[in-house]
């Protein structure tokens, strides 16, 4: 499933969470060992009435099977792993955005694991993940005003995209023990 087409189901679902937080809360839980996502997925509780449970088992149904991609990319190892994010063919402002939407998603999901998993902060150290999450929050401040539309800044943003990938994969190699410690 790619990002458009989570987008489209997120939006007739009336959610106000794109597609790439989503993506990014279940990297982070899953970075953590946390595969059980039943708190995640959504029930019929939406005030807009022209929204049916049809349309939220669609978009369940689309967000379990990210999930499970999600859970392949990372079980594969090898530095394979992507956010999910527009195409390239979309405009860069549009794609920067969703990269921050995505790395809030994580550093969110982050937070989440750390309390559930009962990890006390320190434990988790002050060294190179601890610096990836301070990234991750950083990039998560992105906004509108702060990209344009140049070569520099595709290359830039391919480079920051790229650096996102490898440094979750390190990530899940560091946290993925933590469920089991707890």
């Amino acid at each position: 499933m790619n990002y458009s087409d989570l987008e489209k189901l997120r939006i007739s679902a009336s959610l106000t969470t794109n597609a790439a937080e989503f993506h990014g809360l279940i990297s982070s839980r899953l970075c953590f060992g946390i595969d059980n996502f039943e708190d995640l997925t959504l029930e019929d509780s939406s005030d807009d009435r022209s929204v049916t449970s049809i349309q939220i088992q669609e978009f369940n149904d689309a967000f379990l099977k990210m999930l499970n991609e999600a859970k392949d990319h990372f079980k594969k190892g090898g530095f394979n792993f992507e956010p999910l994010l527009p195409s390239d063919s979309e405009p860069i402002e549009y794609r920067a955005l969703a990269l921050a939407s995505w790395c809030q998603g994580f550093v969110d999901g982050y937070g989440m694991s750390v309390a559930e998993l009962e990890i006390e902060i320190k434990k988790l150290g002050d060294g190179e993940a601890a610096e990836i999450i301070e990234d991750f929050a950083q990039i998560s401040t992105l906004d509108s005003n702060s990209i344009s539309d140049e070569q520099d800044e595709e290359i830039a943003f391919m480079e920051l995209v790229e650096y996102v990938s490898v440094s979750v994969q390190l990530l899940y190699e560091d946290f993925r023990g933590y469920k089991n410690e707890s």
